[in-house]
This record gives C-alpha cells, sequence and structure tokens, in this order.
C-alpha cells in the first residue's frame, strides 16, 4: 500500500495542475485572450421606477389590491431582467423590497428593457419601495400613490 501513495498523490498533483493557464497567456499569449468573462449581475443604468397601489380589482372572489413596480433597465444583448417581491420590513407604514435579478436570454435584443412587479394582495400603504441588485439600491422610491 505504502509503494502506492506516492504514485497516487503524482497523479492527483498532474490532474490538478493539468487545466491551468497563466493569466493572459491563453490562447495565442495575448492579454485579454484568457477565459471569457461572467455575465453581469445588474445592468449599470435603470431609470424611470414607480409604485402604486392598485386598489380597484376586478370583480369577483379573491379580488385584492396590488402594488406595482416598474422601471426600465440598460441591457446588452442577450440579457433579459425580471423584478420579483421580496421582503417587506416592519417598520409602519412598511418599506417594500425587490430584487432586480439578469439572466441569459440569447433572443433578447438589448437597450432599454421594461420591468414590472406585483404584489398581490398589497397593503394600504407602503413608506417606500426599495429596488435590489446585488445587495445594492438600485432606486428607492418614496412617492406610492392608491389608485381608488
Amino acid at each position: 500500500m505504502r509503494a502506492f501513495l506516492p504514485a497516487i498523490a503524482a497523479a492527483s498533483l498532474v490532474a490538478a495542475l493539468g487545466g491551468c493557464t497563466t493569466a493572459g497567456l491563453a490562447g495565442n499569449g495575448l492579454a485579454g485572450d484568457g477565459p471569457p468573462q461572467p455575465a453581469a449581475t445588474c445592468p449599470d443604468e435603470t431609470r424611470q421606477w414607480a409604485a402604486w397601489i392598485n386598489a380597484m380589482p376586478g370583480p369577483g372572489p379573491g379580488a385584492a389590491p396590488t402594488l406595482i413596480v416598474n422601471g426600465e433597465v440598460f441591457l446588452p444583448a442577450g440579457t433579459s431582467a425580471t423584478l420579483s417581491a421580496g421582503p417587506t420590513d416592519r417598520m409602519m407604514p412598511p418599506s417594500q423590497r425587490f430584487t432586480l435579478a439578469l439572466s441569459s436570454r440569447p433572443d433578447a435584443p438589448g437597450g432599454w428593457q421594461p420591468v414590472r412587479g406585483e404584489i398581490t394582495p398589497a397593503l394600504a400603504q407602503y413608506r417606500s419601495v426599495i429596488v435590489g441588485c446585488d445587495g445594492a439600491a438600485v432606486a428607492t422610491i418614496t412617492d406610492i400613490q392608491t389608485a381608488h
């Protein structure tokens, strides 16, 4: 058994180092030819954020007020964005968090794209809506109107 340990250790080292390259020397040895950079996780630019409470739900069972959040994000081609509801804080009135996330979508054209998020049933009032991406606030909306 002892005779095999050095051989196993050497084989493991060769296998581990086999995929290593020196930064900037991959490909033809020119800087910038390294592995592709990961896609952006947050947009560089956003604009026109708005939030309101639709308190005029349609008739029927289960009709409830809805908090609606809209904005626009500037995206590279091949990227799409989603806006999803997050936690509500314990202040009175509370602030509501939304998460902005990017994902790969080959048919996405890029440029300014609208995003929309909703919460049903909504509370009667909110102090603010905070849109975040990767733990950083992208937008804070404080003017939240209610449509009756």
